[in-house]
């Protein structure tokens, strides 16, 4: 996913000799180092680097030693480190096929949809599955994400008593999720009526209204990638931040999307609109994640 490197301000292409400055950059200034034995060779120790670049954004070198202790690295790859929980549904952890990294997955019942995500603290992972195995109660995920492209959307006019009877709706539908999960084939039935219903109804309107002025919000997959989603959001905060190398400018935008709240890192020449809370963002973005593993 080196093509997000524009997320955290890296928008223009790097030459050989501009990755290798970078890499030096990230062996020498880390503010976080960690080792932790591999899960198919215990004898070989996976060392994460990163390096702090604005509000959270960075990048980060996962790799090992070899024995004329040279750090074998792997990609650069960019980051922003989650501001808060998540969720506290049960998650699993899978490695990837380059044995550096690894996927987090989670299915939260307010979206609807399984959560994958790229792992942004693989040696904690590592570390806790020496001893014990996922999952397991009390596991908090906080996420965030990166995007390279996005635009902002204008938001839908709701009245307090709107406001209330989305809950509503948002907490009935997730009493219902957990029954259809436990077996409930009344449930199943429930919500496979429900969301005949609703999609006849968009199907309706269609014609004669824009679709983003009749869904206020949605977070589905996207693509071949399993951790890529295209969202539709609340923007409720914003902030901007500056890349010291290249001095683009960042976005992060703290974002609620279908029940869930995450942050979000986009360069401002991605981002078409001026974002502001209250107002919504569309996009596809990169999920990332952090598991806080308990003890």
């Amino acid at each position: 996913m080196h093509k997000y490197l524009r997320a955290v301000g890296f928008s223009d292409p790097m030459n050989a000799l501009d990755r290798l400055n970078l890499i030096d950059d990230i062996k020498t200034k880390s503010f976080y180092r960690a080792q932790a034995a591999g899960l198919e060779d215990p004898n070989e120790l996976l060392t994460e680097l990163r390096m702090d670049l604005a509000g959270g954004c960075g990048v980060s070198l996962v790799g090992n030693f070899n024995e004329e202790n040279d750090f074998l690295a792997g990609q650069v790859e960019p980051y922003l480190m989650p501001e808060a929980p998540t969720t506290m549904e049960e998650v699993f952890v899978e490695e990837r096929i380059d044995n550096r990294s690894f996927a987090g997955i989670c299915d939260d019942l307010r979206i609807g949809t399984t959560l994958i995500f790229h792992l942004l603290n693989p040696v904690d992972f590592l570390r806790f599955s020496a001893f014990e195995e996922l999952p397991c109660p009390g596991t908090v995920v906080s996420l965030s994400a990166l995007s390279i492209e996005g635009t902002v959307v204008l938001p839908l006019e709701k009245t307090p008593y709107d406001q209330q009877v989305i809950l509503r709706r948002a907490y009935r539908r997730q009493k219902l999720m957990e029954s259809a999960m436990d077996g409930d084939e009344q449930a199943m039935q429930t919500i496979t009526t429900e969301d005949m219903d609703t999609y006849s109804d968009l199907l309706d309107k269609i014609p004669e209204y824009d679709i983003l002025s009749l869904v206020d919000s949605f977070f589905m997959p996207s693509g071949a990638d399993c951790d890529l989603f295209y969202i539709l959001g609340e923007i409720l905060a914003c902030r901007q931040v500056k890349n010291p190398y290249t001095l683009d400018r960042i976005h992060i935008l703290n974002i609620r999307s279908s029940g869930i709240e995450f942050t979000v890192a986009i360069n401002d020449k991605d981002l078409y609109g001026q974002p502001e809370p209250g107002r919504r963002f569309k996009g596809v973005i990169w999920l990332q994640g952090t598991i806080e593993f308990p003890g």
